[in-house]
């Protein structure tokens, strides 16, 4: 949106000097020319720093978004539209992020492994001990739902139901290990919906991240903010960005000031900075800025709630962009680099830049959609770049830096 309407597609900028030297995995937004089981098939793309394909992954239906694995599989999650009598995500109660099909695959594409599940959506981890987490929606009770504050009024779906997210754990067996019901621990006068967004979910989670000590770190778009799960006691700790708040004073609901560093609007990515990386421990969050229309990665340290870095120039400094502040809306997500950079994908216009901790950009990539007949030229989810000892596979593969 706050892009050109028309530009050149591809690398537009590459600084070899300061970029951090990998392959980036680019999954195109699937197609919306159906939601029949016989959707165009999914590929995510592998691409080196020119924007050159130097590997892709085949699947049977649409995907939603990929994570690489240091073995060199893939697992992703695929939109599976099967239909469903009362399927969240679908047909009635259609809601953004619906997949519902979680596959791990080879080098070559081969299905490794498969769980399907109609209420999953957009996020998922495989986790050290090789079980598998993802998000997944349920109905909010009635009575409750009804407690549920702010949001626009009267966008519940038609028949007034309210979705809620839920974490569920699975084993390589599809096993059921462990679940977390967000309609438990939610609470309605503090998780409140902010002004811009609807009701018919309360939370929408977007993001699973589990840390070093087990413990869950993740975001709610509709509540503008994220928060930290203790695994053992199902307790939310930790909760850092919402807009939305009751004055004790008044009892009225109010909204903070949105220009504040440490708010946000409709968050995505919220993630712990891995361990041997320049930030590690601090939180790294994508928020899309819903409310003043810029978007910007925030780096927050969770011990104190201070904004460490953040990409975006202060409000009325012209942007590092070309002379543009990014904006995506929704999805989109970052990464630190090894290099200390960050990799940013504004998800919402199919970009993926890079910048410096002086936030100068060293990397700019607008999404191409080579050999994939019937996709729309814009999004991406959620875009990872790999050094190029990352996995086996790579030392198949031409020099990251290209021609």
């Amino acid at each position: 949106m706050a892009w050109p309407y028309k530009y050149e597609s591809g690398v537009a900028h590459y600084d070899r000097e300061k970029a951090f030297t990998g392959f980036t995995v680019v999954t195109p937004f699937p197609p919306r020319a159906s939601q029949n089981r016989d959707e165009i098939p999914g590929k995510v793309f592998l691409i080196d720093m020119t924007g050159k394909v130097v590997h892709t992954w085949s699947f049977p239906f649409p995907v939603w978004y990929a994570r690489l694995m240091p073995d060199g599989n893939l697992v992703a999650a695929l939109r599976d539209a099967k239909p469903m009598e009362g399927r969240p995500g679908f047909d009635d109660y259609h809601m953004g992020g619906a997949n519902g099909r979680l596959v791990e695959v080879d080098w070559d594409s081969n299905i490794l492994f498969e769980h399907f599940y109609p209420g999953m959506h957009h996020d998922f981890r495989k986790l050290d001990n090789g079980n598998y987490i993802y998000v997944a929606w349920e109905p909010v009770p009635k009575d409750l739902a009804k407690k549920v504050r702010g949001g626009l009024k009267g966008t519940e779906h038609k028949d007034g139901t309210m979705f809620g997210d839920m974490y569920r754990e699975i084993n390589p067996s599809g096993q059921v290990v462990w679940e977390w019901h967000g309609i438990e621990h939610f609470d309605p006068e503090i998780d409140i919906i902010g002004a811009i967004h609807m009701r018919e979910e309360w939370t929408h989670v977007n993001d699973v991240d589990v840390m070093p000590d087990g413990n869950i770190l993740s975001d709610s778009r509709h509540t503008d903010g994220t928060f930290i799960i203790d695994r053992s006691s199902g307790e939310i700790t930790w909760r850092w960005g919402n807009v939305a708040y009751i004055d004790p004073e008044t009892g009225w609901l109010e909204h903070r000031d949105t220009r504040d560093d440490n708010n946000m609007g409709g968050p995505h990515d919220a993630h712990r900075i891995p361990d041997g990386l320049p930030g590690a421990g601090n939180m790294l969050v994508y928020d899309n800025g819903m409310y003043c229309y810029r978007s910007r990665a925030l780096e927050v340290n969770i011990e104190t709630n201070e904004v460490v870095w953040d990409s975006e120039p202060p409000f009325g400094v012209e942007g590092y962009v070309n002379g543009r502040v990014h904006f995506s809306p929704f999805i989109s997500g970052s990464q630190r680099q090894p290099n200390g950079n960050t990799l940013i994908c504004c998800g919402g216009n199919g970009v993926i830049f890079e910048l410096t901790q002086e936030k100068e950009c060293v990397w700019h990539y607008v999404r191409e959609t080579p050999d994939y007949t019937g996709a729309v030229n814009w999004g991406i989810f959620r875009a990872y770049k790999f050094a190029p000892d990352y996995c086996p596979q790579f030392a198949t593969l031409p020099d990251p830096a290209g021609d």
